[in-house]
């Protein structure tokens, strides 16, 4: 899987997706995709873009009476790990500890790296 097969606009779709303890229709999707992100997309947009997401194997799609539902292929979890695997090879040639001790430098909080610490003995 290649993280950057899919767009902006349809990572935002995806997100709704993995967001949702159910699987979605058409109707749901567009409504939660505008109110989370100040969107005004009509349904033709967002049927688009699930379309492409389907065909591009991150969701299935099934009928279910009169409606179609749309669920994720591809988890959100398998996605951040590619996503993050991607930018190592990017940006540190792979290297995936210069890419922490990066995040370390300044963009993560205390308590972030107190998380980090804990995680780090469990995995001892």
């Amino acid at each position: 899987m290649h993280t950057n097969d899919i767009s902006a606009c349809e990572r935002l779709v995806m997100k709704i997706i993995w967001d949702s303890t159910e699987d979605l229709s058409l109707q749901e999707v567009l409504e939660r995709v505008n109110q989370e992100n100040k969107k005004n997309w009509k349904p033709q947009t967002v049927s688009t873009f699930l379309g492409r997401l389907v065909k591009k194997g991150f969701l299935i799609v099934y009928r279910k009476g009169r409606y179609s539902y749309y669920q994720a292929v591809v988890s959100r979890s398998d996605f951040w790990k590619a996503t993050m695997m991607e930018n190592a090879m990017f940006f540190t040639k792979g290297d995936v500890g210069a890419m922490a001790c990066c995040l370390c430098d300044d963009i993560l909080s205390d308590e972030d790296i107190e998380r980090l610490r804990k995680k780090i003995d469990e995995l001892d």
